[in-house]
């Protein structure tokens, strides 16, 4: 056999041998389990959790547990409505791992989950401020997918079902601070700077109204009475304060009453910057009847019982959470809540009298 022959034989003993060699690793080596979709945060109670802290963009809220309820410390612990606290919990806990990326710190950076550079970051706290869990949301891929990282781990996931946290503090408040039913609505008064009052009042069984005592001489009511009358059927703020923390030299010098047919009183106490208009508000339940449940009672009795314990006690709890605050309102609820008496009236034309005469 020539030498150029052995050769070939060589190399082709010598490539089998390669060969062999690597078929036998990739049958041998360890398999990696493939990753599976699980919820990255596991075993969480909600009701061991006694503080929340949010982060994004250098700005914090921090939620703190009073009891049964969360307060908002950013808004001088005005109460957080607990619709928005599970929201916030059940949106952290949807969230699902699709794919191992690193479990490397130094991959951080790029992939957004530093402390620096996260979109938002959730820790959640028990009564002693120990962190129990948490998460850092960094770079988002699609609307829902992000690359997040537990706040005590270095492995970042590929995540699911990835909310966008609301990050202001107005967010975990209801901002609903009086909603009644116009058709409930008997009558309201505004008072003036000037100490000037005037009262509108339902017609009875109609949903139109009138000016108590009369319009005067040759006037009536303006369409601008309608959104003076129904200024409480939606009544939202902007913002809150706690005593001692709202703005300087505030004077609540005018004042705006309703009065419904279950004998609430909502009374309103307004104080007008150059730009913004604040709030006191307080309620009263004029009823000072006792209220005693008898069994002899009809069906219907017992329902009027109801609805004025229900109204009672809808006061009580308006009072508790509201009277001790100064709001910030929109500037043009605000104008529906001042109105002064001549801009809701309007000339009666000489038809309209000739009519009525006739």
């Amino acid at each position: 056999m020539s030498n150029k022959k052995l050769s070939q034989l060589a190399v082709a003993a010598a490539i089998a041998l390669i060969a062999a060699v690597a078929v036998n690793y990739i049958t041998n080596r360890p398999k990696q389990a493939p990753h599976s979709r699980t919820y990255l945060i596991q075993g969480l109670d909600p009701s061991m959790v006694a503080g929340i802290l949010i982060s994004a963009n250098n700005d914090s809220i921090n939620l703190q547990r009073r009891g049964t309820t969360f307060v908002v410390a950013e808004k001088d612990n005005y109460p957080a409505t607990t619709e928005r606290i599970n929201e916030l919990f059940t949106e952290v806990l949807d969230i699902k791992t699709k794919e191992l990326i690193t479990d490397k710190s130094e991959n951080h950076p790029g992939l957004e989950v530093t402390e620096d550079k996260a979109g938002d970051i959730v820790r959640f706290f028990d009564k002693d401020a120990n962190t129990i869990t948490g998460v850092v949301i960094g770079k988002r891929i699609e609307s829902d997918d992000a690359y997040v990282r537990l706040a005590d781990s270095d492995r970042v996931y590929l995540c699911e079902n990835v909310p966008q946290v609301r990050t202001n503090a107005m967010d975990y408040i209801d901002q609903q601070l009086i909603s009644v039913k116009r058709e409930n609505i008997i009558s309201v008064t505004v008072t003036d700077v000037n100490g000037l009052t005037y009262t509108i009042e339902s017609e009875p069984n109609s949903s139109e109204f009138k000016l108590a005592g009369g319009s005067p001489q040759g006037k009536k009511l303006s369409h601008r009475a309608k959104s003076v009358f129904d200024a409480l059927v939606s009544l939202r703020f902007d913002d809150v304060f706690g005593a001692g923390s709202e703005p300087n030299n505030l004077t609540f010098n005018r004042t705006y009453i309703c009065r419904l047919n279950d004998s609430t009183e909502y009374i309103l106490k307004l104080a007008k910057t150059k730009r913004k208009t604040y709030i006191t508000c307080s309620a009263i339940f004029t009823d000072t009847e006792e209220i005693l449940l008898d069994r002899r009672d009809s069906d219907e009795q017992l329902k009027k019982k109801e609805v004025k314990l229900l109204a009672r006690d809808a006061v009580g709890k308006f009072n508790a959470t509201c009277k001790a605050w100064v709001y910030e309102i929109p500037s043009w609820k605000a104008e529906n809540l001042t109105k002064p008496l001549d801009d809701i009236l309007e000339d009666i034309k000489k038809e309209e009298t000739k009519n009525s005469e006739e």
